[in-house]
């Protein structure tokens, strides 16, 4: 597999010390929502970043997946928007550093995402392996030229940003990998020893680069034929909704915009309608994670029971779909207790139900 994008950064169009790179003002008039935070799937992403560099066709071209691609599809389906493994990356200060930020960040999901679908056509195991074994060569091929070149790189400002960034994506990319297909693996998983010691030639970081995210739980489940639900599959899993989605929707935007009620770096106001009007939750619903208080968000809940048939704590704990503002997992218990206390934004909510 061809990880063009990637290459770009160290041999390619997209080296950051060329003498184009930094172009705070044209990053600044074109950098679009799609490009940074796409949705509903990250090759919203993609064919942002092509109407934005339509300029370098050469980062667009084929990567050796698109034969099996071609294949008929099985039954799964399901979109990866997010990491996989949990990273830490310095924000972007200037226009250009965010181009980056977004630009790797991005296709490291994107890539994770075409693997996943390419392993999930109708092809054998003999494909499946070389698909993997391909995956890891080319990533840890990436981060050998790295550590073999990284003393020739010019020093800028903006190389010194975007080199960490492309090793944790590219590392990132690796991991998903390994973590989600270990079975079609040739050698074990990579270590920290080996990816930064032998490959990069750096000094070994106190980091976790094992640590998974619900997410990976999440296409994980999806791959084993896991229902995550725990509901027997003949009967089908709703929150049975009974109003109208229209002012569903103008609800959750309105609290979203007014008390942050979505983290909106994993979720989406339309992630959120889809969970909450779907007649049958299948494997691989999106996940809805929290960005108010759990005390505003049992408040909300309560607010909203009156047109559901069987949204409340109990049902949305068996979901396994909520995560709170610090990533756990939404238990009932939790929100039975914060029923006991008036949220601190009462006032602002009570007022967005009033209007409608």
């Amino acid at each position: 597999m061809t990880l063009t994008i990637f290459k770009s950064i160290v041999y390619g169009e997209l080296k950051p010390w060329a003498s184009n790179a930094i172009n705070d003002k044209f990053y600044r008039q074109n950098l679009s929502t799609n490009f940074m935070k796409p949705t509903p799937t990250i090759n919203e992403y993609f064919k942002a970043l092509k109407e934005l560099h339509k300029d370098k066709p050469n980062l667009f071209k084929e990567d050796g997946l698109e034969i099996y691609m071609a294949q008929p599809n099985n039954d799964i389906s399901h979109e990866i928007l997010h990491p996989l493994v949990e990273v830490t990356l310095a924000e972007p200060i200037t226009t250009t550093q965010k181009f980056y930020h977004f630009l790797l960040f991005n296709e490291a999901t994107r890539l994770t995402d075409r693997v996943f679908k390419s392993m999930n056509k109708d092809i054998d195991e003999i494909q499946k392996k070389e698909i993997i074994q391909n995956v890891v060569k080319s990533c840890k091929d990436i981060l050998f030229c790295i550590g073999t070149d990284q003393e020739n790189f010019p020093k800028t400002e903006l190389t010194a940003y975007v080199i960490p960034q492309l090793i944790t994506n590219v590392i990132r990319f690796l991991k998903e990998t390994e973590n989600l297909y270990p079975q079609y693996l040739a050698d074990v998983a990579s270590t920290k020893n080996e990816l930064f010691g032998e490959l990069l030639k750096q000094p070994i970081p106190e980091i976790n680069i094992e640590k998974t995210t619900p997410e990976f739980q999440t296409v994980h489940n999806i791959l084993l034929g896991i229902d995550n639900y725990k509901f027997e599959k003949s009967n089908r899993f709703s929150f049975g909704f009974n109003g109208k989605t229209d002012n569903l929707k103008s609800v959750i935007f309105l609290l979203n915009r007014d008390i942050e009620l979505l983290n909106e770096d994993k979720t989406t106001v339309d992630d959120l309608v889809s969970v909450l009007t779907s007649r049958d939750l299948k494997i691989g619903a999106a996940q809805i994670f929290i960005g108010c208080e759990t005390l505003e968000f049992s408040y909300i809940v309560k607010k909203l029971e009156l047109s559901f048939s069987n949204f409340n704590p109990t049902s949305i704990d068996s979901s396994n779909l909520f995560y709170s503002k610090k990533g756990n997992a939404i238990k009932k218990g939790s929100l039975y207790n914060a029923n006991q206390r008036a949220p601190y934004k009462k006032a602002e909510i009570d007022n967005i139900f009033n209007h409608l």
